[in-house]
């Protein structure tokens, strides 16, 4: 099972993956994170529930198509957690559901991911040769070779690979009021895309005018997987400190987790 019973948690965690990736990452995290922590994982398109879905390669129908599955479980108070991509998705949704739906998050978790204000735009992903676009994914690190060189694998992931890619490139970041949740930014010590600018990670601070903490795992881009248990240890923690601290959280949350 992917998330505990409703009786049993006072708040809900929305998960989302990197690009390529699926809600099956996040299928150990269910064991292992407290009952009052409600985990929904978020899908994708073409992957996990919805592997026959066509790929989406813009930011208005991704976020109409999660803020559908987000809406049934936005009765209790929510956080919400991505890796890298899903970072960046997180914090559009967080947006979202503010601007739509007058509900905002009560804690934002982002890891792997560059702040908003420090992208730069990226366009030729679904264009590019794949050969290209394959030595791009190599250098992240986060495919085993043999399936790189499955050419019948590739051809199956590569459309929605290109899809997210080109989601992360084609980002245009905008002036909005900040959210007014804590944020909790993870970063690798050899993630190579982060490392070289403190402040890659540091400007995730001016996104939101609640508590902001930095957390570096010693690990490269994708800790999410080679460093699990370590990962879910800071975002309990994390969401641990906020509710003992009652950190932007309302009343009737408080009296449930005393």
């Amino acid at each position: 099972m992917f998330a505990q019973s409703d009786r049993e948690a006072a708040l809900t965690l929305f998960c989302l993956p990197y690009a390529g990736g699926s809600a099956a990452i996040y299928r150990e995290w269910a064991r292992r994170v407290p009952a009052w922590l409600k985990l929904v994982p978020l899908h994708m398109p073409g992957r996990g529930t919805r592997h026959g879905m066509r790929a989406m390669h813009q930011w208005p129908e991704l976020l109409d198509l999660l803020i559908d599955d987000m809406q049934p479980h936005l009765q209790r108070p929510f956080a919400i957690f991505g890796h890298s991509m899903g970072a960046l998705i997180g914090f559009e949704l967080a947006h979202a559901l503010r601007a739509r739906l007058g509900r905002s998050p009560v804690w934002l978790g982002v890891s792997a991911c560059k702040a908003p204000s420090r992208r730069e735009r990226e366009l030729h992903w679904l264009t590019c040769p794949d050969a290209e676009f394959l030595d791009e994914v190599r250098s992240l690190k986060g495919m085993p070779d043999e399936l790189l060189a499955n050419r019948e694998f590739m051809e199956l992931v590569l459309p929605f690979l290109r899809a997210d890619f080109h989601l992360c490139g084609s980002y245009d970041y905008r002036q909005r009021p900040p959210l007014q949740c804590p944020v909790l930014a993870i970063g690798g010590a050899q993630d190579e895309e982060l490392v070289g600018d403190a402040r890659n990670l540091l400007d995730w601070q001016a996104e939101s005018s609640g508590p902001f903490r930095l957390e570096s795992l010693d690990a490269g881009h994708f800790f999410i997987n080679t460093h699990r248990d370590a990962l879910i240890e800071l975002v309990v923690g994390s969401l641990a400190r906020v509710l003992r601290h009652g950190e932007r959280f309302d009343d009737s949350l408080r009296r449930s987790y005393a």
